[in-house]
């Protein structure tokens, strides 16, 4: 498929140029998704026209007067709808369907307690100051108790989909809240969360339910009966669109660059591999060249049988390092779940007959049946299906590029949000947040700790959040009689390796800026990409100061033209420096009772338990570099020991059923109050 669509593109880069780029551009994207709609089919029916294909990549052919006549194309036309029929309704065995089915029902059911947060019901939606960040602000969170009684009917939905009991009833049982808690909290979005829903969709419309499930035992008129191929080739379809569009959007210089993923080559799993590489070695070309050539590749091996043993290989072993590497939850397991449905459709059934006589019984039937025949019609409705086939194709071709419209979602990069299968490319790390809350009356300033209201930092990174945040501070403040209010957000954070600096403008008043979903955030800080050439020498400073001692430190921080930086330097840290590395910058002690200005190169001593300011006074960006030993601030020290306490937390929870557990106790306390009154009783999730 990429093959095709690099032809198709330099094709039609040839014909704009000759042809002009008005009437080949609205042709590209109707060629381009046929391409798509080509290889795919292709793969299951070899005697596909080749004829189509040359039509496909010659749409300006349709506009040369020398054309045959437009009865042609709508002959050709004919013949790509009665291929998608033919392939899209032939009949296929519903075994290897089942085992997708209850491969994702069990691993959604043990998700819900853990990344879904059935376990911390009462930590997210049980404190009435929380923040909360919805897709669109008209939803709402029930009451702590109904919030449970939700979780509740999601896992229940989960288990009627893995052992297939009123099929239909559990998936939207599972479907309904798993979307509703999706978009009632976007901090909680990510692709792998995204798959789960589509997935979760495209099973409520298929027959998965035909075989090894309570439905078929019950009802013998669906047991081991087939299923139409459309059951199979829109699981296969999203699941190559998974990895084919991670590969395409990995087509970016930081990620071919080796900006991205760092850190990775001395974690156990490439211990092997360290024989004969060196650590850089291991994390550019097997983690960033590596990933794009298999995330990009391996879509098209699994669809033809020839290649498929080893693409599972390679994809097991892929996912199987991602589950150690990374903290990513089910999704490891879900993507290793969904591999066997590339297989033929009766593989289980061979399994099964394969096994002794005496396991054999206790398995389900392994009787074979006959599937070559094709539905001549497709049955009552048919024509609707097809439509609800494509558009949803279309939409998961189209969304991931999407950004273009959607732009007030769009920060220092496109698509931060799960629908895009951006997957790893850009690394975030934040330095600090600053939430600054001006009494307009009196205009004293109060700094907000960041904690207050939110579970976590994740909205610091999109503008919409933040607009969001800044706003419910606003209503909370309301209620201890502040009214009359502007809220300031600082946040500064890096991108892949580059300098620490401002994404949030903190001149700006949020109350009172703008924001929509269609424009382009005014107040958002651009990314200083003219200091991205700095990366490959920050890292050599980076290990120079390391060099130093165990408890040397070091900070990378680039700031705009008059824009200045409060720091402090808390008890304990010694050596604290600043060294200008590029511009000018005025810094400034004890209130300006001292005061040095700083160009490229010069350094500067900064004394401990003292507040100073540093100002750019350049005309263009200033970086500048903190070096120091200790502790960086005081903060630090007490995330540290936070930290600490929830790692002994988690050393004491080391049971997997504790979730559980914590799970089954919050149902019981939500309906004994809601039945008969009980108070609930709420833990701290601090």
């Amino acid at each position: 498929m990429f093959l095709l669509i690099v032809v198709f593109a330099l094709n039609s880069a040839f014909h704009a140029w000759r042809h002009g780029w008005l009437v080949v551009n609205k042709l590209s994207i109707i060629s381009l998704l046929f391409s798509v709609f080509y290889t795919f089919f292709s793969l299951y029916n070899p005697k596909f026209p080749s004829s189509l294909f040359l039509l496909l990549l010659r749409p300006h052919k349709a506009f040369d007067k020398k054309m045959t006549a437009p009865r042609t194309i709508i002959n050709k036309l004919g013949m790509i709808s009665d291929k998608c029929h033919q392939a899209a309704w032939q009949l296929k065995d519903p075994s290897n369907l089942a085992v997708t089915r209850i491969l994702f029902g069990f691993l959604m059911a043990v998700d819900i307690h853990f990344e879904r947060g059935f376990a911390e019901v009462d930590h997210r939606f049980g404190g009435f100051t929380q923040c909360h960040f919805p897709l669109f602000d008209f939803v709402k969170p029930l009451t702590f108790q109904w919030m449970c009684l939700v979780y509740l009917l999601m896992w229940l939905g989960a288990c009627g989909i893995m052992v297939g009991y009123n099929f239909k009833l559990s998936c939207l049982s599972f479907i309904i809240p798993y979307w509703y808690i999706l978009i009632l909290d976007k901090t909680s979005w990510n692709n792998h969360s995204y798959l789960y829903g589509l997935l979760s969709i495209l099973l409520l419309f298929s027959s998965a339910n035909h075989y090894c499930s309570i439905d078929a035992w019950i009802n013998p008129d669906i047991r081991n009966k087939p299923v139409p191929n459309w059951n199979y080739l829109l699981v296969k379809f999203q699941i190559f669109l998974l990895y084919f569009y991670a590969g395409v959007k990995k087509m970016d210089p930081e990620w071919l660059g080796g900006y991205s993923m760092k850190n990775l080559g001395s974690h156990w799993v490439f211990t092997p591999f360290k024989i004969f590489l060196t650590e850089e070695t291991i994390e550019y070309y097997m983690v960033h060249i590596g990933g794009f050539v298999l995330d990009l590749t391996v879509g098209v091996w699994l669809l033809w049988p020839k290649s498929r043993p080893l693409a599972l290989f390679f994809a097991t072993s892929f996912h199987m390092m991602n589950a150690q590497l990374f903290t990513i939850g089910m999704f490891p397991y879900v993507c290793l779940a969904t591999l066997p449905v590339f297989c033929d459709d009766d593989w289980p059934k061979r399994w099964i007959a394969k096994c002794p006589g005496l396991l054999r019984r206790c398995l389900p039937d392994a009787t074979k049946i006959a599937t070559t025949t094709t539905r001549k019609n497709g049955g009552k409705y048919s024509a609707f299906k097809i439509t609800l086939m494509g558009l949803y194709v279309v939409t998961q071709l189209v969304l991931p590029w999407s950004h273009s419209v959607t732009q007030g979602y769009n920060n220092w990069t496109n698509g931060l949000y799960g629908y895009s299968w951006d997957m790893m490319v850009h690394a975030w790390e934040t330095m600090h947040v600053v939430v600054t809350v001006k009494d307009k009356t009196t205009g004293r300033l109060n700094y907000l700790d960041t904690e207050v209201f939110v579970r976590n930092d994740k909205w610091v990174g999109h503008a919409d959040m933040v607009y969001q945040y800044a706003h419910c501070v606003k209503d909370r403040l309301e209620a201890v009689n502040m009214t009359d209010v502007a809220i300031y957000v600082d946040v500064w954070r890096s991108l892949n390796g580059r300098f620490q600096q401002r994404l949030i403008d903190p001149r700006v008043n949020l109350l009172e800026a703008e924001w929509s979903p269609f424009r382009p955030t005014p107040w958002l800080m651009p990314l200083l990409t003219e200091l991205s050439a700095w990366r490959q020498k920050l890292t050599q400073l980076e290990r120079t100061v390391f060099n130093w001692s165990d408890s040397s430190r070091v900070a990378f921080v680039a700031d705009f033209p008059g824009l200045s930086m409060d720091n402090y330097v808390p008890e304990g840290v010694t050596n604290a420096t600043i060294q200008v590395l590029e511009g000018q910058v005025e810094l400034s002690i004890e209130n300006g009772t001292q005061s040095y200005l700083l160009n490229a190169n010069d350094t500067a001593s900064l004394p401990s338990r003292v507040m100073h300011k540093i100002t750019t006074t350049s005309t263009v960006p200033a970086c500048y570099m903190y070096t120091f030993i200790g502790p960086a601030t005081a903060s630090e020290s007490g995330n540290a020991r936070r930290n600490s306490a929830k790692k002994e937390t988690s050393h004491r929870d080391v049971s997997l059923m504790t979730p559980f557990a914590k799970s089954l106790a919050l149902v019981g306390q939500s309906i004994l109050n809601l039945v008969f009154g009980i108070p609930l009783v709420m833990h701290n999730s601090k």
